[in-house]
């Protein structure tokens, strides 16, 4: 897992990356999650739609990073609830929604 943080630090960090993430933002200077809600707000970051980090080896990793159909031009405030959202699907947040899901029928049938 080490070995992915540091690779994916290496392509994040790369010329090729920039000039990509650059020709995004210039493709698309607005957030189009707020423009799907009308509203318009300037993108100043450029997310990866499936994680980079979730591919199983650099090669994979190298495809998604700069796949332009895995990009989208967002604000910050999208971009964070992208990251939030991705991590609902995440193994502990389903442990705590099941927890949650038993207590609540705990309260209701046993008080």
């Amino acid at each position: 897992m080490k070995e992915r943080g540091k690779a994916y630090q290496g392509l994040i960090q790369s010329r090729r990356w920039t000039v990509l993430r650059k020709r995004k933002l210039e493709a698309c200077p607005m957030c189009e999650d707020c423009l799907k809600d009308g509203v318009l707000t300037s993108a100043r970051e450029v997310h990866h739609v499936v994680p980079v980090e979730t591919a199983s080896d650099e090669a994979g990793m190298r495809r998604l990073m700069f796949n332009p159909g895995n990009l989208v031009a967002l604000c910050h405030e999208c971009h964070v609830l992208r990251h939030k959202e991705l991590a609902s699907h995440s193994r502990e947040t389903a442990r705590e929604r099941e927890a949650a899901k038993v207590d609540a029928f705990a309260r209701k049938f046993f008080g």
